[in-house]
């Protein structure tokens, strides 16, 4: 069985840091359709989380992501890979992001849209099985608890 490698980034609203941007997956996405979740992508070969961090934020976002601190780390199996994701605090200087319009490139997942929204969203994604929601409401809970 294979290791995807993946990231996630937690990024505060710049009006409001009680307020995370959350986006949502495509409705015909394989693994979690219509999910509202956190930014996220496959870490590719022979690259860091930075350089992740930076092609997301270019490729999915449409502004710049500046990674920050681990958060927290975990694994879930996914069909015949397991994925094993770091979730990262960042930092992105615009407003929100700038969703790509098609064309697509090909593999990546897109996202439907996005919004400003409290941590305790992301726990309907955790529910249907979102690795990037389990570990944002995991690092929450253990600032809190």
């Amino acid at each position: 069985m294979s290791t995807v490698r993946a990231i996630a980034v937690v990024l505060p609203s710049p009006h409001d840091d009680s307020l995370l941007l959350v986006v949502q997956r495509p409705h015909d996405d394989e693994d979690l359709p219509g999910v509202w979740g956190l930014p996220a992508t496959t870490v590719r070969p022979h690259e860091s989380d930075a350089d992740a961090a930076t092609r997301l934020g270019t490729t999915k976002l449409g502004a710049p992501v500046t990674l920050g601190a681990l958060l927290a780390e975990g694994s879930q199996q996914r069909r015949d890979t397991e994925l094993s994701m770091h979730l990262h605090a960042a930092t992105m200087p615009s407003e929100g992001p700038t969703l790509p319009s098609p064309p697509y490139e090909p593999g990546v997942t897109y996202y439907a849209d996005w919004r400003w929204a409290p941590r305790s969203a992301l726990r309907a994604g955790a529910e249907r099985g979102s690795l990037c929601c389990a570990l944002a409401l995991q690092d929450a809970a253990g600032r809190t608890g």
